[in-house]
């Protein structure tokens, strides 16, 4: 995997940087990270290092400049406000976009999430960056959730994620589909921080396996 997505990371400098042969070679790779608490990687014993926005950077390779926007509590409407503006005048080669479960959870309504995800998405188009789009996991699996209905908690997972999938491939990004591929939570407790809700640093790391196998089947798309 690591081999992997360090040739996506070639292939990237190679296509975003200027003429020159030697600009290539010395101009970094700019990733941007928009997102909330997870995004700054709480419940990580060293956040700095064990969250997956820092994990997933590594991976791109050595000459990589990572800039995490992440503020806690965040909802997408604050991010449009707040982290939309830092992430256009990074000039990023790569986004990650998980803002989700703060807008279900203080129950935004779903048609109000969807139009902002579509303008968040639109202005992030001029950057002509590889933009990732995370959905909603399996949330029923978190201790958080436990005494309500599974049922009813994916159901409404499934909703949101559905208007996630569209206005993703709408704007032509890449969906990071963890519903579908983060569900190791009841086979690995360690996966969860203390607080129930929050990933473990074991945790940030296989939410950014999910990451990096998304941007790699992307780039051979």
């Amino acid at each position: 995997m690591r081999i992997l997505i360090g040739a996506i990371a070639a292939t990237l400098a190679m296509g975003t940087v200027a003429c020159s042969a030697h600009a290539q070679t010395e101009r970094p790779i700019t990733y941007v990270a928009i997102g909330a608490s997870d995004a700054v990687g709480i419940g990580a014993a060293n956040p700095e290092k064990d969250g997956w926005v820092p994990q997933l950077g590594a991976r791109l390779g050595p000459n990589v400049r990572v800039v995490n926007l992440g503020v806690s509590g965040s909802t997408l409407a604050q991010a449009l406000q707040e982290q939309l503006g830092p992430a256009i005048d990074a000039q990023p080669d790569v986004v990650t976009v998980w803002l989700a479960v703060n807008d279900l959870n203080a129950r935004v309504p779903l048609e109000e999430y969807g139009a902002q995800l579509d303008t968040l998405l639109a202005q992030l188009e001029m950057t002509h960056a590889r933009v990732l789009v995370g959905n909603v996991p399996d949330l029923s699996a978190l201790a958080a959730y436990r005494g309500i209905d599974p049922e009813q908690v994916n159901a409404e997972a499934n909703r949101w994620n559905a208007v996630i999938a569209e206005t993703t491939a709408r704007h032509g990004d890449t969906l990071v589909d963890l519903h579908a591929h983060w569900q190791e939570i009841s086979e690995h407790p360690e996966y969860l921080s203390s607080d129930g809700f929050h990933p473990s640093s074991a945790g940030y790391q296989a939410l950014a396996d999910v990451f990096a196998g998304a941007l790699q089947a992307g780039a051979g798309a």
